[in-house]
């Protein structure tokens, strides 16, 4: 029984040490000043839904693009506690997540996002 009980655990992580990606319908991305955050970095390619929210106090939104630098798809700009659900079919390959918002603080200096730390590297395979 115990060598039974080996072989299933030695097979279940196996599997999930070759799994290549997690499907990206359980994929969230978390947006907050100054970081993004998403539940799984390697995702399978094919149909993808992330659950975009914003955790931050300013404004965010998400840029997916290729790494050609085209833009795939975006959220509309997120208020503070806002979701917001997007639906992209990923080919094999990395992905850039960004915030672009580009405005000035209290002080009138130019704050950037994307400068500030609002990027991440995905990929699908």
């Amino acid at each position: 029984m115990k060598r039974r009980l080996a072989n299933v655990v030695g097979v279940c992580l196996i599997v999930a040490a070759c799994g290549g990606g997690v499907r990206a319908g359980a994929v969230t991305v978390d947006l907050q000043e100054f970081s993004i955050d998403a539940s799984a970095t390697a995702l399978i390619t094919g149909d993808v839904e992330l659950e975009v929210e914003n955790h931050g106090e300013y404004p965010h939104t998400l840029v997916v693009s290729d790494s050609d630098g085209a833009v795939l798809a975006a959220t509309d700009v997120l208020q503070p506690s806002e979701t917001a659900r997007l639906s992209l079919d990923l080919e094999p390959g990395a992905y850039e997540f960004t915030c672009r918002i580009v405005g000035t603080d209290d002080a009138g200096r130019v704050v950037d996002h994307y400068q500030a730390g609002m990027h991440r590297t995905v990929s699908s395979a």
